[in-house]
């Protein structure tokens, strides 16, 4: 692990104290954003989707805090360190990811969502899917990926604060968990949106000033390629160190795909659409989102690529490790006060990402489990129990950063977090708002079989058959959903009904759609739920014509 010696000795001298002065005050400022965020939160709409009234600048600056993080700031420049120009396969998907889902998802997700009332991703497989178990199953998978996808965060705030601090990395990452737990626990959806907006800023300004200059150091980019090109010619090339990839399709899919439209199977992201004010909001999104991911996404690959140039062995950082790339560069070639800006954006991103992990790990606690076991629980009563699951399994992520298993690195913890997940969720996504004919059994069986085998595959048969995790588990999670929907009943009228509502455009005529019942009939019937659900539906006009039955009915005592 690293420690203060080991860390001034790869520097060459000692941290200047303006470092980490920096990241004090920018720590107070984003617990002060996050706490008065929370007075805003008035009930459980608030904390879990911010009342729907997110406008589409802080919907796309947060979405893209988001999905960056410590998966890009630390993991990023290590790929880029380690795989050379080959990293840039992966640079695509971070452009067009905020394109897809904003583009393919985001106006179905929040009609479907709003008309049914459904507040997080479990709760839209539940309603979708006709089925509690299928909420289960969901509310258990995203948990577990989740929280894969904490270590990532935790493991890169560890990198960074002991970076600008000098502490042991472990010290270091309690530290960063504590800070992200009290504000995000605090405010719930409107804390992180609002924070995630202020260090989207920070992280664009930082890598704007750090790009350039330590590109620059290494005499451009003909520089770069040149002294890729001198550790190993295949480092320079799309086809890796020692041209690994040459003759490996299936494993440049995987790479290009895992974010290309993983974006569309994590819960995190795809909970910023149903969060967003009205559809004429998500129409702006997308291209602010792609525009913030193209300006950091090749960036913190390049940054990797100059830093092997810069650091050609890995025993020239700090512990032998390739994560302490971006902070090296940025301690080494800016002055003091400028590398505690670019380190405190570095931290921005993954506090940023953290807290909207935790956020979704929370809400599915409070409002996909709780909220079932206690049906009739107050508000008030989910909010608490989402705390303190957000807390408590905050918690639970931080210790198992040092479990040796998931030892293997920011990156590629990275890449399995994602390849459980967004197999998973993405073919019950797409097929839940696109697919009439996707039935329950059918989105269970994707679910097993795109998280068993995103996790299963990294470890067993990817080296071995060279085909990347992410694409295996998703073409098999794919064929599973459509096959066994095809072989299973159709999902109820009511569901199907309500998905063409979604289908609609804003202007389409809601009164003649009302006059039809297809706006109506967005609840299922209890005979087509796996357990007996209370309460009888009716609109306004069917509850009159009862009363005035009963009215004039002679039995009624």
């Amino acid at each position: 692990m690293l420690n203060i010696d080991s860390l001034e000795k790869a520097l060459g001298f000692e941290i200047p104290i303006i470092v980490p002065i920096i990241l004090v005050i920018y720590i107070i400022v984003i617990l002060a954003i996050g706490l008065w965020a929370a007075r805003r939160v008035k009930n459980s709409e608030d904390w879990f989707v911010g009342g729907r009234e997110m406008g589409p600048w802080i919907t796309a600056l947060a979405h893209g805090s988001s999905s960056l993080g410590g998966g890009m700031y630390i993991a990023g420049p290590q790929y880029g360190w380690e795989a050379g120009a080959s990293a840039l396969w992966a640079a695509p998907g971070d452009v067009f990811g905020p394109l897809l889902n904003f583009g393919v998802i985001a106006r179905r997700m929040r009609r479907y969502t709003e008309k049914a009332q459904s507040l997080t991703i479990p709760d839209f497989f539940g309603h979708r899917y006709y089925s509690k178990k299928i909420r289960y199953l969901s509310v258990v998978i995203l948990i577990v990926a989740m929280v894969i996808s904490l270590l990532v965060e935790y493991m890169a705030m560890g990198v960074l604060i002991s970076c600008i601090t000098g502490w042991s990395y472990t010290v270091s990452l309690i530290v960063g968990c504590i800070v992200i737990l009290i504000y995000t626990g605090a405010g719930g959806y409107l804390s992180v949106a609002y924070t995630d907006f202020a260090q989207s800023i920070l992280m664009v300004i930082g890598m704007f000033i750090l790009i350039p200059v330590c590109v620059s150091s290494v005499g451009g980019l003909s520089g770069m390629n040149h002294g890729l090109i001198d550790i190993n010619e295949g480092l320079a090339t799309l086809w890796g160190e020692d041209y690994y990839l040459k003759g490996a399709p299936l494993m440049i899919a995987g790479i290009a795909l895992v974010y290309f439209i993983g974006y569309m199977g994590q819960p995190h992201l795809v909970i910023k659409t149903v969060a967003i004010r009205d559809e004429k909001s998500i129409r702006l999104v997308p291209m602010i989102g792609a525009c913030f991911g193209f300006c950091l996404a090749f960036g913190v690959y390049i940054l990797g690529m100059v830093g092997r140039v810069v650091y050609p062995d890995a025993a020239m950082l700090p512990g032998g490790n390739a994560e302490y790339v971006m902070p090296m560069l940025a301690l080494t070639k800016l002055p003091a006060g400028l590398a505690g800006l670019i380190l405190a954006g570095a931290a921005s991103a993954v506090m940023s990402t953290a807290s909207a992990l935790l956020l979704v790990i929370g809400s599915s606690a409070g409002n996909d489990l709780f909220s079932q076991l206690v049906p009739n629980a107050t508000d008030a009563q989910k909010m608490k129990v989402s705390r303190y699951a957000t807390y408590v399994l905050g918690l639970i992520g931080a210790t198992m950063c040092f479990v040796p298993i998931f030892e293997v690195g920011v990156y590629q913890l990275t890449w399995i977090a994602w390849s459980v997940l967004s197999p998973a969720f993405i073919p019950c996504i797409i097929g839940g708002l696109y697919w009439k004919r996707g039935t329950k059994q059918g989105a269970a069986a994707a679910m097993i079989v795109g998280s068993v085998t995103g996790f299963l595959w990294y470890y067993l048969l990817q080296e071995r058959t060279n085909i990347h995790t992410f694409f295996a588990a998703l073409v098999l999670a794919i064929a599973a959903y459509i096959i066994v929907s095809l072989l299973t009943k159709e999902p109820p009228k009511e569901i199907q009904d309500l998905m063409e509502y979604s289908r609609r455009f804003e202007d389409v005529n809601e009164t003649a759609m009302q006059e039809t019942g297809t706006v109506d009939r967005v609840e299922v019937r209890a005979e087509d739920m796996e357990e007996p659900v209370s309460g009888i539906v009716m609109n306004q006009e069917q509850f009159t014509k009862v009363i005035g039955v009963c009215a004039l009915s002679p039995d009624r005592a």
